[in-house]
């Protein structure tokens, strides 16, 4: 296959299986965001006077044909054709002769793939952006359902004071929404354009950088060129960090899940579809899908690790390295995104057992309060907090046990409304963000009304 850097001389084929062969398969999920970068960059090069009308009508065409094919399985990287920016040019050439030849003037493969893999990003963002959404709205549905329905609550692992399903549910609401803060910072990161910036150092052609991010939907333009490289690798370990702050949130759940869930403690229950069995042990109904979300934010972190790794030590500009980059960046953001549907699942799934969590509330629990009932009596703290040490395993500590009880089930957890609200704003925020790209992207699709095609996520 003709290499775009093609030489005297054939690369050695043990060389060329090394260096794309594993890259191949991760640059198949970039066909559509570099066409998408070329019809952008084709539109740049006409606004310059680089491409004729007809030119840029035919380039449209053809590119915008890859998008069919692709979609049909017709147009897939074999070992051979090093990456998807030499096939894409390769078939352009091949399809329009001279014309075909242009398309790459004033870009290089280092801005072609770093815009590739932003486009790509920004909508695996925009899906995990979305599932993080529903998944809070799941914790928050359940907390609304159980909101003062009492259970223990832990401190070290053993019991500590009352609390109640809803304030456990509204804690992964909570921890959902502070998530999507670190998101949100992650994807106006990646939300900049590097297209122009070249091999890192721009070229002497008066590119309109802001006319190709406009239509690519970026927010910016990055506007140094050799940043643009630099930045290769850390804007994407800022990404795979603020995923970990999820799959943190999910990690708890999962373990709090896992134990709630036992013949010990039976305080939930999970609908049987979401569960396992044994092959061996007629009776095990096995929560497993638990046990694999707790392991993922563990997978996340060895790729943040390579993340960083792979781009320290290296000096300014673009380095091979790099392009190992994908593989961590890629399945971080597919596990995150299933992790956040199978989540739903489960939460959506989950069959609260009252009488367990009822028998829990042993006396131990209601000490404190106990200690601060005997301080609205005017009792120093600390004689309360002895007094209630030695009171809560006597008989007479039942009464206020039964009377606390009922004051906690009576009274209306407040802390879920303002998160719910908040919920809210961030759906608008969402929905509006998403609206503004797709407009962009069904815009660039359908460029003077020629080519009209619906884009979705």
């Amino acid at each position: 296959m003709q290499k775009l850097w093609q030489k005297n001389w054939t690369l050695n084929h043990t060389i060329e299986a090394f260096e794309t062969h594993g890259d191949l398969l991760l640059d198949q999920r970039l066909v559509k965001y570099d066409v998408l970068g070329s019809l952008a960059h084709a539109q740049g090069l006409h606004q310059i006077g680089l491409l004729s009308g007809t030119e840029l009508s035919q380039l449209r065409t053809s590119l915008l044909n890859v998008l069919t094919l692709e979609k049909k399985g017709q147009f897939t990287l074999q070992l051979g054709e090093e990456d998807i920016h030499s096939k894409l040019e390769n078939y352009l050439t091949e399809s329009l002769g001279e014309v075909g030849k242009k398309i790459h003037t004033g870009r290089s493969r280092n801005d072609q793939v770093l815009t590739a893999i932003r486009l790509y990003t920004k909508e695996q963002l925009l899906t995990i952006w979305e599932e993080l959404l529903a998944c809070a709205e799941a914790f928050a549905s359940f907390a609304d359902q159980h909101p003062n329905v009492l259970m223990p609550g832990y401190t070290h692992m053993q019991k500590a004071m009352p609390s109640t399903l809803g304030l456990w549910s509204g804690a992964f609401l909570a921890g959902l929404l502070d998530d999507l803060t670190f998101l949100k910072t992650a994807y106006t990161l990646n939300n900049q354009s590097p297209l122009g910036s070249a091999a890192g150092y721009g070229v002497p052609l008066p590119l309109n950088k802001e006319l190709t991010a406009q239509l690519l939907g970026f927010a910016k333009v990055q506007p140094n060129p050799l940043y643009c490289q630099n930045s290769r690798g850390k804007i994407e370990a800022a990404v795979v960090a603020a995923l970990i702050t999820v799959l943190q949130d999910l990690n708890k759940f999962a373990t709090d899940l896992l134990l709630f869930t036992t013949t010990e403690f039976g305080f939930l229950s999970v609908a049987a579809e979401l569960c396992s069995g044994s092959s061996i042990m007629p009776q095990k109904k096995n929560v497993d899908v638990a046990e694999l979300l707790r392991s993922k934010v563990h997978l996340l972190l060895g790729n943040y690790t390579q993340l960083v790794g792979l781009s320290s030590n290296l000096m300014s500009g673009y380095n091979r390295d790099l392009q190992d980059s994908k593989k961590p960046l890629f399945e971080s953001l597919t596990l995150t995104a299933d992790c956040l549907e199978v989540t739903t699942l489960c939460v959506a799934g989950l069959t609260v057992n009252p009488e367990r969590l009822q028998g829990a509330l042993s006396a131990e629990l209601f000490a404190t309060h106990y200690a601060l009932e005997l301080v609205k009596q005017n009792v120093p703290f600390r004689e309360a907090y002895r007094q209630a040490g030695q009171a809560y395993s006597q008989l007479e500590f039942a009464a206020f046990v039964e009377s606390c009880t009922q004051q906690l089930t009576d009274t209306k957890q407040g802390e879920l409304i303002p998160l719910i609200n908040q919920l809210q704003q961030e759906k608008t925020i969402f929905t509006q963000e998403r609206k503004k790209y797709q407009t962009s992207i069904n815009q660039l699709l359908s460029r003077k009304g020629m080519y009209a095609q619906t884009y979705r996520l």
